[in-house]
């Protein structure tokens, strides 16, 4: 009984918000006041199954934004790989290191601050993303949101698998040229002397 006397006092007050907020604006007539009858089954009407559909809106919302800050991540990191390995090129094992080739690193090495700045801002895009991410996940398990959660997880999982790998490799990469710009400084010193 206590249930179904919420139930229809959460519908009065659902048929009275939507009574009081839809009203035409007629100049020639009175305002009359447009009535919109709530037919929904009484199962969609439950805390249970409104918390479930905001979840899924929700979880909705988190992928798009961890697919466009994937996305994002991606061009980042591919344009820094690039502007790395051009620099390697040139750092290459060269026993001619002359003064254009040591501006064309000059000019490189700006390139690569350039490239690595917005490679570090879309891994700040990219872990608020997958925060998001996590907290819906945990919000559409808490209410029991399935399929979202699923979803969710799926797209968590795939997301932070393709992050890690991408973070790895660049790593790596950066190690090479570090190691190669310190082979080039020593030759280039010991040359000198």
């Amino acid at each position: 009984m206590n249930k179904c006397s919420r139930l229809l006092s959460w519908r009065r007050l659902a048929i009275g918000v939507a009574y009081c907020q839809t009203k035409t604006t007629n100049p020639d007539k009175v305002e009359q006041p447009i009535v919109i009858e709530l037919n929904q089954i009484a199962e969609q009407l439950t805390h249970k199954h409104l918390l479930q559909q905001t979840c899924t809106i929700s979880v909705n919302c988190s992928c798009q934004m961890i697919t466009i800050a994937l996305v994002a991540f991606n061009d980042a990191s591919q344009k820094y790989k690039d502007t790395l390995i051009r620099c390697m090129d040139l750092l290459e094992p060269n026993d001619l290191f002359n003064e254009k080739l040591e501006n064309d690193v000059l000019e490189s090495r700006y390139d690569i601050a350039n490239a690595k700045s917005f490679y570090l801002d879309s891994i700040s895009a990219m872990d608020c993303a997958l925060q998001l991410g996590r907290s819906n996940a945990l919000m559409s398990y808490t209410v029991a949101a399935d399929t979202v959660f699923n979803s969710m997880s799926e797209k968590l999982y795939s997301a932070e698998r393709e992050f890690q790998s991408c973070t790895e490799e660049i790593r790596k990469l950066e190690d090479k040229f570090t190691k190669l710009l310190a082979e080039s400084v020593n030759i280039s010193k010991h040359e000198e002397s």
